[in-house]
């Protein structure tokens, strides 16, 4: 029996075109690893505003919901507002007003009244409710699979 090639080389490369116009990843079987990010779309997220609820996948992982801060030529940078007790409506209000600001807090503090993110963690007070590596995340671009605006 002879199988029709041309139908499903034509059904695949729909589904391709498809994914590419809705601004999605494809993997083409289950086998195969993600697609990565192109430059036209990090140059798109680029753009995106900070604090926008974005989901990342990275390679080989499933995708994960995050705050988008900014996107350098070689990281992305999310806020992960998942630990219990975090100030988030704060920390987004923070994220969006100085983006530059929450990325650089791996060297400097960042204060907001008696909320403060810094190399030491992120704080209320004086009392520490996080790591700094597990509210702010940054990504290796070459990690990144994919980047949806939810």
């Amino acid at each position: 029996m002879q199988i029709p090639v041309r139908p499903v080389v034509f059904f695949a490369w729909m589904s391709i075109g498809a994914s590419a116009i809705a601004g999605t990843s494809v993997a083409l079987a289950a086998t195969c690893s993600p697609i990565e990010v192109d430059a036209a779309t990090w140059k798109r997220l680029q753009r995106f505003d900070p604090g926008a609820r974005v989901k990342v996948t990275i390679s080989g992982a499933a995708a994960v919901e995050r705050y988008f801060v900014m996107a350098t030529d070689k990281e992305l940078i999310v806020l992960n507002l998942t630990a219990a007790n975090l100030p988030k409506r704060r920390l987004l209000n923070m994220a969006a007003d100085n983006p530059t600001w929450i990325a650089g807090s791996w060297k400097t503090t960042y204060r907001d009244n008696d909320l403060r993110i810094g190399p030491d963690g992120v704080f209320v007070k004086d009392q520490k409710l996080a790591e700094l590596a597990e509210v702010v995340e940054r990504i290796p671009r070459d990690q990144i699979a994919a980047v949806i605006k939810s």
